[in-house]
């Protein structure tokens, strides 16, 4: 009976198909690897392609048995979604700086619903999250961080074993970036909001019949946009030097950089 693959490629199909259980949570969830706005036959077609790569560039897997190959396969899941954690970090830290900045607006009710990946979004949070996808590829954190991802496999064969609790400061690291992040963004649109209150409580204790009260929402929106556009170019910095964090972050869990 002749076999279904030729020995050489049945010999490296359980590297490749490890390899792709790692990348593919990374896959589902960071848009540098497709994200939730590909296709789902995409990303996975995606993930096995650079597994298959991995495996050719001669990443043979720890053990062959099929219970070594399900444990491997265990935690390789298990280490993929911690480096889809550590590289979605900057797009999840630039959508909640949007959303935090339009709830100091009161633009919240004005969520859009984003169909691709079933949830709703606020306009600021949106446009931050797809602004930080186009700084990365324009700045080059994007094939940092892949190169990061594929580094992994030098330091740990896929199905070797890892020691998971190595990666909780980087995922502590990470989180804390993320918030911290975040509220520096969103911090301007909050100054632009204040500013707006009290030029709005002045003018009604001033002059009381101009009816200023009635201004104050749209000068809360307004003001914490405009505080928001005049700190783009930091922002934008702050993002692109997480994305390139994550990518160094993401080897050093791994072990390949301290």
């Amino acid at each position: 009976m002749t076999p279904l693959l030729p020995p050489e490629l049945a010999a490296r199909a359980p590297g490749a198909l490890l390899a792709a259980l790692r990348l593919l949570p990374v896959a589902m969830a960071s848009p540098f690897l497709g994200g939730p706005l590909v296709p789902p036959v995409v990303r996975v077609a995606l993930a096995a392609g650079l597994g298959a790569a991995v495996s050719a560039a001669g990443a043979a897997p720890a053990a062959t048995d099929a219970l070594s190959l399900a444990a491997g396969g265990v935690r390789e899941l298990a280490l993929g979604t911690i480096l889809a954690f550590l590289v979605s970090a900057p797009v999840e830290a630039a959508r909640a700086a949007g959303r935090l900045a339009d709830t100091f607006r009161g633009a919240t009710l004005s969520e859009l619903h984003v169909a691709p990946i079933r949830q709703r979004e606020s306009a600021a949070g949106d446009l931050l999250a797809h602004w930080v996808v186009v700084l990365a590829a324009w700045a080059g954190g994007d094939r940092l961080v892949v190169h990061g991802l594929l580094s992994t496999f030098a330091a740990v064969p896929p199905g070797a074993p890892l020691a998971l609790a190595r990666a909780l400061p980087a995922v502590l690291a990470a989180a804390a970036d993320l918030v911290a992040a975040a509220v520096a963004i969103a911090t301007p649109a909050a100054a632009g909001v204040l500013a707006a209150d009290l030029a709005v409580a002045l003018v009604a204790r001033v002059a009381p019949q101009l009816g200023a009260v009635n201004a104050a929402q749209p000068a809360r929106a307004a003001l914490g946009l405009l505080a928001l556009a005049a700190s783009a170019g930091v922002a934008g910095g702050r993002l692109a030097a997480m994305v390139a964090l994550s990518g160094r972050t993401v080897e050093a869990v791994a072990g390949m950089a301290p």
